[in-house]
């Protein structure tokens, strides 16, 4: 099986949120439902600050936290790619996936109380493009990998880690 995931390097990221904001747009999402979102740290202190930002959305998981935790079996992983996602036929809204999650990203649509989560663009995937946020990320920081190979991945400090559930994403860090 292929699997997809991320390359996001925070090197370059400056919390534009033009990866939200296409995210957002492509997929219709409720107002206060975020598939992806923007993580804005700060530390150090003068004259050494240190700002911080963190593009964030699934990370389709090899061994997904949400799809063990879904008493329905709501969530999935779809063979072909590796895409993570949720029936909404199927969801009760229960929200045992959103507290599995060691990554904060399922979320509840306001609209129809389930729950629902980045699809990684999958119409635009079958459609052989690349993901909203990937395409609109104005330098380059989220980078889509259509095989995704990494056995390990760099997470920012405070992160779940990625033994838990072998997220497809992996992080160019600040030095």
């Amino acid at each position: 099986m292929s699997q997809v995931g991320w390359i996001v390097d925070l090197r370059r990221c400056i919390g534009c949120r033009s990866c939200f904001v296409a995210c957002k747009s492509e997929n219709h999402t409720p107002l206060r439902t975020d598939w992806r979102f923007v993580v804005e740290r700060e530390s150090g202190a003068y004259p050494n600050p240190k700002r911080e930002f963190i593009s964030l959305a699934c990370n389709h998981c090899d061994e997904p936290a949400c799809v063990k935790s879904c008493p329905v079996d709501a969530i999935s992983k779809r063979e072909s790619d590796g895409v993570v996602l949720i029936d909404q036929d199927v969801c009760v809204g229960c929200r045992y996936c959103i507290m599995a999650c060691p990554y904060g990203v399922p979320r509840v649509d306001t609209e129809t109380n389930k729950v629902s989560k980045c699809t990684m663009c999958i119409h635009r995937l079958d459609a052989g493009l690349l993901p909203a946020c990937a395409t609109a990320c104005v330098t380059g920081a989220i980078r889509f990998i259509p095989d995704f190979t990494t056995e390990t991945s760099n997470m920012p400090d405070g992160m779940a880690a990625p033994a838990l559930t072998r997220p497809n994403i992996d992080f160019i860090l600040m030095s």
